[in-house]
């Protein structure tokens, strides 16, 4: 199974950051796109829907997504998108309190993830901001894609960090009614190992943005820290389900929002913050 993750790991890497030196932002907009349909329709599987309400899931997140980033791509001024990237921090601030008092209302199909419709509102609000939030870095970049990579990079390596970490250390369970493998040290190392990949970049990023190195770090630990919310969403999610998995796409890592999953609440937090850390700065 390491092999297999391992291995899918590395082609969408070179896959994914390619395209991104060597694309154009309205085709890397597409490309994104694509990845968001893929996303959507593994969603509408985890909500219960039937084929014909998947597709018609896939096609609302598909417009709403590529009408506020054709909104993004010709107008000069990104103003507007603290609006839209406020509203996500709501969402998974709700999530957070969601999960925290759940006391089995969701099974029982009551709550705010209990409820199909509840489901499908969730995965607008996890997809679209993706998308969003992703081109927003890439855009906003004159030394693109240097900073959204490095977005990207900061959840991967929590990511990385946080499974060796728990795997080797992980006593502690973080939320084993969600998700019984992730732990505590697990999550204290993700953070440690972003943090180093924060401070190598902010040293550097300092001299090419004029963003202080303690900004840098600040952004990064709320990113990361706040990017453990959108893993367990999808993961009671699945839970509720009765799947390991939201697909079967990617040998050794499931679907596209099981890859997706932590990036969905950590980006956007990342990218809000970004902004404002450049409008303290002008």
């Amino acid at each position: 199974m390491l092999r297999y993750r391992v291995v899918t790991a590395l082609l969408l890497i070179v896959i994914f950051v390619g395209g991104m030196f060597v694309l154009p932002a309205p085709v890397l907009a597409a490309w994104f796109g694509v990845l968001i349909g893929l996303g959507a329709w593994e969603w509408g599987a985890l909500a219960g829907l039937g084929r014909g309400a998947r597709m018609g899931f896939v096609l609302a997140v598909m417009g709403i997504g590529a009408g506020l980033i054709a909104a993004l791509l010709v107008n000069a001024s990104h103003a507007w998108l603290r609006w839209p990237l406020g509203v996500v921090l709501i969402f998974w601030a709700a999530s957070l309190v969601s999960m925290v008092t759940d006391q089995g209302e969701a099974a029982a199909g009551r709550g705010l993830y209990g409820a199909r419709a509840g489901k499908v509102m969730s995965g607008f609000f996890v997809l679209v901001p993706l998308w969003l939030s992703a081109m927003y870095l890439f855009v906003a970049d004159i030394h693109r894609p240097w900073l959204l990579l490095y977005a990207f990079s900061l959840v991967w390596a929590a990511d990385t960090f946080a499974y060796f970490t728990g795997h080797r250390f992980g006593r502690h369970k973080l939320a084993p009614s969600v998700s019984p493998g992730k732990t505590i040290e697990g999550v204290v190392g993700g953070l440690a190992g972003a943090m180093l990949l924060a401070a190598i970049a902010g040293v550097a990023g300092w001299k090419l943005s004029g963003v202080p190195l303690t900004a840098w770090l600040a952004l990064a630990a709320v990113s990361v820290l706040v990017s453990v919310l959108g893993d367990l969403l999808e993961s009671k999610f699945k839970r509720l389900a009765g799947v390991k998995d939201s697909g079967n796409l990617l040998p050794g890592h499931g679907g596209v929002c099981d890859r997706v999953d932590a990036m969905s609440a950590g980006l956007p937090v990342f990218a809000l913050g970004w902004y404002y850390v450049q409008r303290l700065l002008a």
